[in-house]
C-alpha cells in the first residue's frame, strides 16, 4: 500500500533531496518532496503528461516489431496512451515502474534485450549471409546442370537429326515409293506368269503337275512335261514333214513304180523317233536349280508385300528419366531449386517474425521486472535493504552524539553485507550477478565468433570456387553423307528412294561458357559487424554498470515511497544493532566449537610453504586472507588461532577459543533506543 509523504523536516533524509534543494527553487522542491495534498491540480496534470509520454514510448517499444494494418496502430496507440495517462495520474506505482525501466535497461533486463537484439543481428547478418551464399552456390550448381543438359540435348539432336531427316524424307516420298512398288509388281507379274503359267504341255502332263506338293516339284514336273511336249511336237512335225515331202515327190514324179522307188526314203518317218532320245536327257538333266522354287516363293511373297499399300509414320518414344534429389533432370533444374529456396525463405521470414516478437516481449519483461521490484520493495522489508543511506548516517550520528551504541564505521564482517551507495568498489554480494553476466556475454561472444568464422570460411571457399571453376565449352560437328546410286533399273530407282535419303549434310559450331553460372558469394559489411559487436560491448559495459544501476533503483523507489524507505532504514539499523550486540556471543560460540574445518584442512595443505619462507594465513573470525605482518596469533601454548587486526580489536583482544568465559560489557541499549515512527 502506497505510503503518504511525510512532512518536510529540517534535514533532508536523502542525497537526492539535498541536491534538489540546492539546485531547484523552493517551490519546485516543495512540489517534488512535499505532501501529496499540496498542488493537487499540478500533480494531476504532471502525472497525465508523464503517463502520456511514457505511453508513447512504451507503445513504440512494444509495437514497432509487431505487424499491424494502417488503422490498427492508431486505435491501439490511442487506447494504450490513454491507459498510461490514467496510470500516471492515479498511480505512483505506475510512475515509479516507468522510471525504473531505465536502470533495468542497463541491468540484466537490458542485457536480455541486447542478447535478443544480437541474435536478431546474427540472423540478419551471418546466418542470412550463409543462407544466401549456400543458395547462390546451389543455384550455380543448378545452372551448371542446366547447361550440361542443354549441351547434351544439342549433341543428341546433332546425332539423331540426320536419322530423323531420313525417316521424314521416306515419309514424304511414300507416294512415289508406292508407285515404284506397284511398277515392280507389274514387271514381276511377267516372270510369275512365265514360271507359274500352265502352257507348253498336254493334258497328260497337267494331270501329273497337279499332283505336285511344292513349287519346286511343280516347276520340275512342268519342265519335264514341256520337254516331253516339245519332243512329241518335234516328232509330229518331223512325220508331217516326211508326209508333205512324200506327197510332193509323188506329184513331181508321175511315172508309176518309179516314183515309189525314188520317193521311198521320204517314207522313212520312223527316223523322227530318234528325237525321243531327248526325253531321257530332260528327265536326268533338267535345267532347274535345286532352290529355284523356294527362291521364287520368297520373291513372290516379297513382291506381293511390296505391292501392298505402303504407309510410313514417325514415332518418337520418350523414356521417363529417374529423378535426381527429387528433381526431374529433364526439367529446369534452376527453377526447381528456386522454388525450394523460396519455401525455405518463407520459413526464414517466419523465424524473423518470431525474433521480432521476442524483441517486443523482452521490452515487456523490462516493465514487468520494474513493476515487480516496486511491489517487492513495498511488501518485503528485507528486499534490497542493504544500503547505508543518508538517513542511516543521520540516525547513527544522532546516536553517536547521544553516547549510545552506533554502527559507523562498520566492522570488517559487516562490510560484506552492507553497501555504500557512493562507493565505486563492487561489494561481494554484488559480485555474483556481475560474474554471471560476464559468463553470459562470453558464451554469446563465443557463439558469435564461431558463426562469423563459419561465414568467413564458407565465403572464402565459395570465392575460390568462383575464381577457379570458369569453364568454356566448344561443341563442333561436321556431317556429310553422299551415296550415289546410278542406273535406271527398277532396283536402282528403289534404292535411290530408300538409301539415297541418307544423303545429308550438317555443320554445328557452338561456343559457350559457365560465366553466368559462377557463384557470387557475399561478404559481411562493416555495418553487420558493428550491429553485432556494439551490442556485445554494451552488454559487457552493462555487466559493470549493473551494480550501480541496481543501487539507483532504490533511489527512484525511495523518491516515490519516502515513508516506506524511512521504515526500511530504521529496520535495517535496528537489525544491525542487534547483530552487533550478539556479535561477541556468536563469535565465542563459533570459536569454541571450532567448526572451521575447511580452514584447518587448507592450512594443513599449505603448511609446507612455511619452509620456503612464505605462508598463507586466514582469519578465524572473518575467514579473510591475512598478511604475515598483520596477523595476530594467540599467545597461549597450543593455540593455533589467527586473527586479523580488526577482528582482534572487535573481540576486545581476547581469544575466546582459549578463554571461553564471557567477558566484555553488554550493551545497555535495546530496541527502545530506536524509534519506529514517521
Amino acid at each position: 500500500m502506497e505510503c503518504l509523504r511525510e512532512t518536510r523536516t529540517k534535514l533532508p533524509h536523502s542525497t537526492l533531496e539535498q541536491v534538489c534543494k540546492q539546485i531547484f527553487p523552493s517551490g519546485v522542491h516543495k512540489f517534488l518532496f512535499g505532501p501529496l495534498s499540496e498542488f493537487p491540480v499540478v500533480r494531476r496534470l504532471a502525472g497525465a503528461v508523464f503517463g502520456a509520454l511514457s505511453g508513447v514510448g512504451l507503445f513504440f517499444g512494444l509495437m514497432q516489431n509487431i505487424a499491424m494494418t494502417t488503422v490498427q496502430p492508431v486505435v491501439v496507440g490511442c487506447v494504450f496512451v490513454g491507459l498510461c495517462s490514467l496510470g500516471g495520474i492515479f498511480s505512483s506505482l505506475f510512475r515509479c515502474s516507468v522510471l525504473l525501466m531505465f536502470p533495468s535497461m542497463i541491468g540484466s533486463q537490458g542485457r536480455t534485450f541486447l542478447m535478443v537484439y544480437v541474435l536478431h543481428g546474427l540472423y540478419q547478418g551471418p546466418i542470412a549471409n550463409i543462407q544466401r551464399n549456400v543458395q547462390d552456390v546451389a543455384s550455380s550448381m543448378g545452372c551448371n546442370i542446366d547447361l550440361q543438359i542443354t549441351h547434351s540435348k544439342v549433341i543428341w539432336r546433332m546425332l539423331t537429326e540426320p536419322y530423323v531427316q531420313v525417316v521424314q524424307e521416306i515419309v514424304n516420298d511414300s507416294g512415289e515409293f508406292q508407285n515404284e512398288a506397284q511398277n515392280v509388281s507389274k514387271q514381276f507379274q511377267k516372270i510369275r506368269d512365265e514360271v507359274l503359267g500352265e502352257y507348253g504341255y498336254d493334258s497328260v502332263g497337267k494331270e501329273s503337275v497337279h499332283t505336285a506338293n511344292s513349287t519346286q516339284e511343280e516347276y520340275v514336273l512342268k519342265t519335264r512335261a514341256r520337254c516331253d511336249y516339245v519332243v512329241q511336237e518335234g516328232i509330229s512335225r518331223c512325220q508331217e514333214w516326211f508326209n508333205v515331202k512324200w506327197e510332193e515327190c509323188m506329184n513331181a514324179i508321175q511315172a508309176p513304180l518309179i516314183n515309189h522307188f525314188l520317193c521311198v526314203p521320204l517314207h522313212f518317218r520312223f527316223l523322227c523317233n530318234i528325237m525321243r532320245v531327248m526325253t531321257a536327257w530332260c528327265t536326268k538333266k533338267i535345267p532347274v536349280e535345286g532352290n529355284f522354287g523356294q527362291t521364287l516363293d520368297k520373291l513372290n511373297d516379297s513382291i506381293n508385300r511390296l505391292a501392298e499399300h505402303f504407309t510410313t509414320n514417325v514415332v518418337l518414344e520418350k523414356l521417363e528419366q529417374q529423378s535426381v534429389f527429387g528433381v526431374d533432370i529433364l526439367q529446369d533444374f534452376s527453377k526447381e531449386l528456386s522454388r525450394v529456396f523460396q519455401e525455405k525463405t518463407i520459413i526464414a521470414e517466419k523465424i524473423a517474425g518470431v525474433i521480432n516478437f521476442l524483441l517486443s516481449f523482452t521490452f515487456i519483461t523490462v516493465f514487468t521486472s520494474a513493476l515487480g521490484y516496486v511491489r517487492q520493495y513495498c511488501r518485503d522489508i528485507h528486499f534490497d535493504n542493504v544500503y547505508i543511506t543518508t538517513y542511516f548516517r543521520q540516525i547513527d550520528g544522532r546516536r553517536s552524539t547521544a553516547g549510545k551504541r552506533h554502527l559507523l564505521p562498520l566492522k570488517k564482517a559487516e562490510r560484506e553485507r552492507l553497501i555504500n551507495p557512493w562507493s565505486l568498489s563492487i561489494q561481494p554480494s554484488e559480485l555474483m550477478p556481475v560474474i554471471v553476466g560476464f559468463l553470459q556475454v562470453a558464451s554469446l561472444a563465443l557463439f558469435v565468433c564461431v558463426l562469423l568464422a563459419v561465414d568467413g570460411i564458407l565465403y572464402n571457399i565459395f570465392d575460390l570456387i568462383r575464381r577457379h571453376t570458369f569453364t568454356t565449352y566448344s561443341v563442333t560437328s561436321v556431317q556429310h553423307i553422299d551415296i550415289v546410286i546410278s542406273g535406271d533399273s527398277m532396283l536402282a530407282r528403289l534404292l535411290r528412294k530408300t538409301i539415297g535419303a541418307f544423303n545429308t549434310s550438317s555443320n554445328l559450331d557452338v561456343q559457350s561458357s559457365n560465366f553466368q553460372c559462377l557463384p557470387q558469394p557475399h561478404a559481411l559489411s562493416q555495418s553487420n559487424y558493428l550491429w553485432i559487436f556494439i551490442p556485445l560491448l554494451l552488454m559487457c559495459l552493462m555487466c559493470c554498470l549493473q551494480v550501480y544501476t541496481n543501487r539507483l533503483r532504490r533511489v527512484i523507489t525511495a523518491f516515490y515511497f519516502p515513508k516506506r524507505e524511512k521504515r526500511r532504514i530504521l529496520f535495517l539499523y535496528n537489525l544491525q544493532i542487534q547483530k552487533r550486540i550478539s556479535f561477541i556471543k556468536r563469535q565465542r560460540h563459533r570459536l569454541r566449537n571450532q567448526k572451521q574445518t575447511f580452514i584447518k584442512v587448507l592450512s594443513a595443505v599449505l603448511s609446507p610453504l612455511k619452509r620456503v619462507g612464505y605462508s598463507l594465513r586466514w582469519c578465524w573470525v572473518c575467514d579473510g586472507f591475512v598478511r604475515q605482518n598483520q596477523a595476530v596469533e594467540c599467545s597461549s601454548v597450543g593455540c593455533t588461532m589467527i586473527y586479523c587486526q580488526q577482528c582482534w580489536t572487535d573481540l576486545d583482544n581476547i581469544c575466546y577459543a582459549c578463554f571461553p568465559q564471557q567477558r566484555g560489557q553488554q550493551d545497555s541499549g535495546s530496541e527502545s533506543d530506536v524509534y519506529y515512527g514517521c
